[in-house]
């Protein structure tokens, strides 16, 4: 929920008129008025006073930022600098007392607000490269952002709601790529029918905070993070397998394979068009170039549905497998490269096992060499017939022009036919 300053002023202040009575724009209470003075004096006069504004105010952040309301890009996180202006009232202008409020929620310790450096120290992921954490890092706000605890928490509730509510139906559902985290919970709704937007830093920021209190395991292995989300019968911190690793690599090469299909499956269709529109206006040899780089296409998406048709079937069968040698007889069913994975190698064996994986796909390169590579005769005999099917489809259908004249003398011998009914005929009446 961001968008500019003057919008989101605008929304966070309709979100009070409606939620907050004495924020109503139409009839607004005389406390508004306490709350935007400036009442620190309050401490020394009026404690109950005092602490009653300072909860109130303390409240109304929370809850706002909880909604989205105060979402300056990370929705985790609120910048102190710009509270004043958010909160400006044509009427009664900046509140006054913000600044102690905030030090008022500093004094609680972690319990309310966190900078990034100090939560970054809390809550530490071990991972496997040093440049990790320094990667991570790369984010450091400046010391006017603060992490707002009770919103990392209800945020860290919902995606732990969302996974165990959803069906379950096998060990994948488990395992998942930081991409496939992003996709499932970077849209978050909240209590007032809102729908809050999560960043990446939001995202890592809650993986921390699973991690230390609902036993999530995310572990950095070569490119790619891995994370392990929490069965319901689970009580212990979760541990990721070097199988589990290795599955979760299948799942997003797979996934890259299915973009390729669909790209490659898009780019023929448009020659095919292409070629269809040059036939049509007797460029024949532009249609024939086309056809050429069509077919050569075809020959690369064929083998890319013969890899995902293998490495689909492997993923099925670990879905149904309900043991860890299940698990390794399905690896089985693949390549040799496959089975190499679960041979327990070292890490970076394991990851050089999957990059030779990868470089059998042949990514972009086959392409490439497909689109510049010469027909033989056969392969310009089928051009032929589809340059034939091409006539075919893009022939006219001719009709004779109808003769009117004829068309009423047949109307006039159909009517012509037709006897015409009869009225029957009256009985003579006794006399």
């Amino acid at each position: 929920m961001t968008g500019s300053f003057s919008e989101r002023k605008q929304r966070l202040q309709d979100y009070l008129s409606f939620q907050y009575i004495d924020f109503d724009k139409q009839r607004p209470t005389d406390r508004l008025e306490s709350l935007y003075s400036d009442f620190s004096k309050l401490k020394e006069l009026n404690i109950y006073g005092y602490n009653t504004n300072i909860s109130c105010w303390r409240t109304i952040l929370l809850d706002c930022n909880l909604q989205g309301y105060l979402n300056t890009g990370d929705a985790c996180m609120i910048n102190l600098a710009e509270l004043p202006e958010l909160f400006s009232l044509s009427r009664l202008g900046k509140p006054l007392c913000l600044d102690r409020v905030i030090q008022e929620m500093q004094h609680y310790g972690h319990r309310y607000l966190m900078t990034q450096a100090a939560f970054e120290k809390a809550y530490p992921i071990k991972t496997m490269q040093p440049n990790w954490s320094e990667w991570i890092s790369s984010w450091l706000h400046a010391p006017t952002h603060y992490i707002v605890m009770p919103t990392v928490d209800q945020y860290a509730r919902i995606i732990i709601q969302q996974h165990t509510r959803k069906p379950l139906c096998s060990v994948l559902d488990h395992l998942l790529s930081f991409d496939d985290f992003r996709q499932q919970f970077r849209s978050l709704p909240c209590y007032q029918q809102t729908c809050v937007q999560l960043s990446d830093l939001d995202l890592w920021l809650l993986l921390r905070y699973l991690v230390h209190h609902y036993g999530v395991a995310v572990e950095r292995w070569g490119q790619m993070t891995v994370i392990k989300m929490p069965s319901r019968m689970e009580q212990e911190r979760v541990v990721i397998s070097e199988e589990e690793k290795a599955i979760v690599q299948l799942k997003a090469t797979c996934a890259i394979l299915h973009q390729q299909v669909d790209q490659l499956e898009t780019i023929i269709h448009e020659l095919w068009l292409s070629a269809k529109e040059h036939y049509t206006f007797n460029k024949k040899a532009q249609a024939v170039y086309r056809l050429k780089k069509m077919k050569k296409l075809e020959d690369v998406l064929k083998e890319r549905y013969k890899t995902l048709d293998t490495m689909e079937t492997i993923l099925l069968k670990i879905e149904a497998a309900q043991n860890d040698l299940e698990v390794i007889q399905a690896f089985n069913l693949g390549t040799e490269t496959l089975r190499i994975i679960l041979a327990n190698h070292p890490l970076d064996q394991i990851e050089d096992t999957m990059d030779r994986l990868k470089d059998t796909l042949e990514e972009q390169y086959q392409i490439e060499t497909a689109m510049g590579s010469h027909t033989n005769e056969e392969e310009e005999k089928e051009l032929e017939q589809q340059l034939l099917a091409l006539q075919l489809e893009d022939k006219p259908v001719l009709t004779k022009p109808i003769d009117t004249q004829s068309e009423l003398m047949r109307l006039q011998h159909v009517l012509s036919t037709l006897q015409p009914v009869t009225q029957p005929r009256k009985q003579p009446e006794l006399a």
